[in-house]
């Protein structure tokens, strides 16, 4: 039996994270337990999450939710690095991020972006296919060198996902890493996507027993965020890591997942993940530890995951007791 223990937090952001979100007041969890590992919550109820007052009361309760399982693993491997004493990030190597831009980005902070190594911008595209057009047209002509990465969050239609795609003049389309979720995921409507040049990526979400499986033959990049999903063992290609948008100890969590998984990979062999979020909300004494503007996070010092003493300084709160959670995870 393990007791958790909890602490609510809230981030504020510059604008609006996503197509679904306009909240900007984003509320989450650290969760604690007692052989000394720390974990995070924080749901996107828009995109399909259980809430957050609902991921805390199952794990009262023993039987935790998707969230609350994978924060359960990431104490758990997080918790045996403190106890041995070691940082997660001793010997690997931190890949490197877009810049995620939200709509509230600036031409000057992208021109900063560029000068400090930013290599491609992801854009948080609105469900209005012609809005998005024009701002990727916009800032694609700020940074000419950059590489392309849009995200509709499945807010689009099939037949508006195609006509976004035909919309795009060929000089736009050539600088496409993927267009992730432009609408929901299904083998017919993708092919078709595929079918016209599109480049694809998927972000699985949370509920990944239930959702249509990719086949082997559809050319998709997976996006694989460690807070909602272990890392699948049978990816053709190579995945994209990103985070939920969440606390920086979450952040930290896909961080080291992204590092583990390419330890071995050539440099060349790494893609680009979306790992640099942290840039996206106010500043505070976790987030002035991950670094300024550069396409690597700066993991901190100390152990585990780290933070060691701003982590146990928290005004912790107590949950009941609930049976161990052990979910088998790539290392």
């Amino acid at each position: 039996m393990n007791i958790v223990f909890y602490y609510e937090y809230s981030l504020t952001a510059c604008g609006p994270l996503n197509a679904r979100a306009a909240e900007v007041c984003r509320k989450g969890a650290l969760i604690r337990t007692e052989e000394g590992g720390y974990g995070c919550i924080q749901p996107w109820p828009e995109l399909g999450d259980h809430s957050l007052q609902k991921e805390l009361d199952a794990l009262r309760k023993g039987n935790p939710l998707p969230l609350g399982k994978r924060a359960l693993e990431c104490a758990r491997v997080d918790g045996e690095a403190r106890a041995a004493g070691v940082s997660l990030f001793s010997g690997l190597h931190i890949p490197a991020s877009h810049a995620t831009l939200p709509s509230c980005v600036s031409p000057a902070t992208i021109r900063i972006m560029e000068t400090k190594g930013f290599k491609a911008g992801k854009i948080k595209a609105s469900s209005n296919p012609a809005a998005a057009l024009e701002r990727l047209t916009m800032l694609a002509s700020m940074v000419p060198s950059w590489r392309w990465r849009l995200d509709f969050n499945g807010s689009l239609d099939g037949n508006e996902a195609l006509q976004f795609w035909k919309s795009l003049p060929h000089h736009l389309k050539s600088r496409i890493d993927f267009i992730e979720d432009p609408c929901p995921f299904s083998v017919p409507g993708w092919e078709r996507l595929v079918d016209a040049g599109m480049p694809l990526a998927l972000d699985m979400g949370t509920d990944t027993e239930h959702q249509p499986a990719v086949t082997a033959d559809l050319p998709v990049t997976r996006i694989v965020k460690p807070a909602r999903e272990a890392t699948p063992g049978d990816l053709h290609d190579p995945p994209v890591f990103t985070t939920v948008m969440d606390h920086p100890v979450g952040q930290l969590w896909a961080v080291y997942q992204a590092a583990e998984y390419y330890r071995d990979a050539l440099p060349t062999e790494i893609p680009l993940c979306g790992l640099c979020t942290h840039l996206l909300f106010e500043p505070d004494p976790f987030i002035d530890q991950m670094g300024g503007m550069n396409p690597q996070v700066a993991v901190p010092a100390g152990t585990g995951l780290g933070f060691d003493g701003m982590l146990e300084a928290l005004p912790w709160k107590k949950l009941l007791s609930l049976i161990h959670i052990s979910e088998p995870t790539r290392q």
